[in-house]
């Protein structure tokens, strides 16, 4: 099983106290930080971009983990990647050109990785697992605000740890990530885990402590 990897949304933040609470993320060894760019299309809501990437880079060693939610991703890849993002991901329902879109990510030396959303089906992988470096599942529906985590997608996660076999592929998994549902995503075979409104409210070291134990 690959390493295990914390990825808090900063979404999910205080953005008043965002040079304090990444300080925090710092000094607790957290691997990634999760960065959802949505354009109001692809999903309702509006947040982050190039701008907001490159002010994250100046202000953090974390690596970034870019989540697109946009339509037509291409459009906006070079952007995305000279703002400073380390990993992007691209939803699989969100172009038509996913091909070209992991070659120019992989041109620029970053990582790519696709999305799926909760009803998209894993079997859409089967062409690309030899071209990426990360799948992120979506438990929920992408930018939206549901009731949480669901667990009938747990045998979707099994099934793509199946299907990435001995590939150096990062699994990962996004919506209502919390210390009760962490250990069955990690024992479906997920090590990398998004969590924004748990890890930012309260005692966020508390938080990643309570996350690393229950995984």
């Amino acid at each position: 099983m690959r390493k295990l990897k914390l990825a808090p949304s900063v979404f999910g933040a205080d953005l008043g106290n965002l040079r304090e609470q990444l300080k925090i993320l710092e000094e607790n060894d957290v691997e990634l930080l999760h960065v959802d760019v949505m354009d109001g299309h692809f999903v309702e809501k509006m947040a982050f971009g190039p701008d907001h990437i490159k002010m994250l880079k100046n202000m953090t060693s974390i690596p970034l983990d870019v989540h697109l939610m946009i339509e037509k991703p291409e459009r906006k890849l070079d952007a995305i990647i000279d703002a400073g993002a380390d990993i992007i991901t691209i939803h699989q329902e969100s172009t038509t050109r996913l091909y070209s879109c992991i070659e120019k990510i992989k041109s620029r030396g970053r990582k790519a990785g696709v999305v799926l959303s909760p009803a998209t089906s894993e079997d859409t992988l089967k062409y690309v697992l030899d071209k990426i470096d990360m799948i992120l599942l979506m438990t929920i529906n992408p930018g939206e605000d549901g009731p949480g985590f669901h667990p009938e997608l747990v045998e979707k996660m099994r099934n793509v740890h199946r299907f990435i076999g001995d590939r150096p592929i990062d699994l990962e998994v996004d919506g209502g990530i919390d210390n009760t549902n962490i250990q069955v995503c990690r024992e479906a075979g997920v090590n990398v885990f998004v969590s924004g409104g748990y890890v930012f409210k309260g005692d966020i070291a508390e938080k990643i402590r309570s996350l690393r134990e229950n995984a």
